[in-house]
């Protein structure tokens, strides 16, 4: 059952910063605002159309509005349309004109129908309700496929779905994911969803293949039956295409030296490649080299391209930075792929050296997360097992340990720097799960807790 609210369309008054005496018995403007026949979903953007009137002789200039929460759901404007929303805001309305504004709202959380009044200054406002499909009692289905695109098309084809793969729909009201597995075919199904709009993605995908993913996806569950059908597609890894290489001039550093970085790259498909962009410093590292936003030969908007076999290097310059000696070190994390493009599965380039730093103690725990919640649970720690210090800048093994009953791991003091911690018969949970930084930084002084699969 769906419970709705009825549009209403109303007369309101608003101020202006500027506004002529001319027709003082009466506002100075009026605004009609509606709403669409709808209803309208939560999570979904929606119009509000606001028509202004200027009723009197005189322009009416830095016109502005703004919303009052009166009950129900919270309307978030998500677009003035130059009516509100930042100090530049303001419009202008010649005498005795009338001028049409579309905003965009949006309700986020629901707590039933919103009710809000439009305001301007010194005017009394008007009540806008808004018809909206309530998620507690309205339910429905969604569907769809996860498909491998073998053939590169763009379309899905007989043989191509991907098995044992999670889709899942993100936005709901709990903030949790709503999970389902895709079958043998690569389809998949929800069911009771409450009605509103929700996200959906997919992980876990077999074979090394990578959600696409280059824009989001929504799915605007309304009730109806069947519901939202979509088809995902995935695509494989463009470092089955592409390898890069790359290095630093040297090993060693100070703050604000010039650092020499050199990548290698080489077209190992079949077809030519177009459009090839690099990208760094992904997560914004405080220890990250400087500068390379300035490589514009190969840094969005600049490109290039690769035919078949074709291999190119590259030479640019950045700078080390000023945190670097709090981490004894620093880093360039790159990779190289097309845009609009998946961001997983591009060939990566991480590099690292060091800057003069005092030495410090390290260790911390290693356990295999068999259930997969981040927490060394009983049974999982990995006790009695070697491991090793190993320096990322020349792969040097810089210290050795073995792990006690609980799985606890102590280097001692040693160099300050990048480190990886290996282990032999188990492998790290990405790329950089068994990483530790030794130094001053905030973290540093830390035990580290390292997660490891056979």
């Amino acid at each position: 059952m769906r419970r709705l609210c009825a549009v209403l369309a109303t007369v309101l008054t608003a101020g202006a910063f500027v506004a002529p005496a001319a027709h003082a018995d009466g506002p100075s403007l009026l605004i009609t605002a509606s709403v669409g026949a709808g209803p309208q979903l939560v999570a979904k953007p929606f119009p509000i159309t606001l028509t202004l009137t200027n009723t009197t002789d005189q322009p009416l200039t830095k016109v502005t509005l703004w919303d009052e929460h009166l009950a129900g759901s919270w309307l978030s404007i998500q677009d003035w349309a130059g009516l509100g929303g930042s100090p530049q805001a303001g419009v202008t309305i010649d005498a005795g004109a009338t001028r049409t504004f579309t905003i965009t709202a949006a309700v986020w959380s629901w707590n039933g129908a919103p009710q809000d009044r439009f305001r301007g200054p010194d005017a009394e406002g008007g009540e806008l309700a808004v018809p909206m499909v309530d998620p507690t009692t309205t339910q429905g289905p969604a569907s769809g496929v996860l498909y491998g695109d073998r053939n590169e098309n763009g379309a899905f084809d007989a043989g191509e779905g991907l098995p044992g793969a999670i889709a899942y729909l993100y936005g709901t009201s709990s903030g949790n994911p709503i999970e389902v597995t895709t079958d043998a075919d690569g389809r998949f199904a929800f069911t009771g969803l409450p009605a509103q709009r929700y996200g959906i993605s997919s992980r876990n995908l077999p074979d090394g293949w990578v959600y696409e993913a280059a824009t989001e996806q929504r799915l605007d569950v309304d009730g109806s039956d069947p519901g939202p059908v979509v088809q995902l597609r995935a695509v494989r890894p463009f470092s089955e295409k592409l390898h890069a290489t790359g290095s630093f001039d040297r090993g060693t550093y100070q703050v604000g030296d010039s650092v020499q970085v050199t990548f290698t790259v080489t077209n190992v498909s079949a077809g030519d490649l177009h459009g090839i962009t690099l990208g760094c410093d992904r997560f914004g590292g405080p220890d990250h080299l400087l500068g390379w936003d300035g490589w514009n030969d190969i840094t969005a908007p600049g490109s290039f391209d690769l035919a078949a076999g074709e291999t190119r290097t590259f030479t640019e310059t950045g700078t080390v930075p000023s945190a670097a000696p709090t981490y004894g070190g620093f880093y360039a994390a790159c990779d190289f792929g097309i845009d609009p493009g998946p961001l997983d599965g591009r060939p990566e380039v991480d590099l690292y050296a060091h800057v003069a730093a005092p030495p410090a103690a390290t260790g911390g725990v290693l356990y295999h997360d068999d259930n997969a919640n981040y927490a060394v649970d009983p049974g999982e720690a990995i006790t009695g097992a070697t491991a090793e210090l190993v320096d990322r800048v020349d792969g040097a093994v810089t210290a050795t340990a073995v792990s006690d009953a609980q799985g606890h791991v102590a280097f001692g003091t040693v160099p300050a720097g990048p480190y990886i911690v290996r282990i032999d018969g188990w492998r790290p949970f990405g790329a950089d799960g068994a990483s530790v930084t030794v130094g001053t930084c905030w973290y540093c002084g830390e035990d580290w807790a390292l997660r490891y699969q056979r």
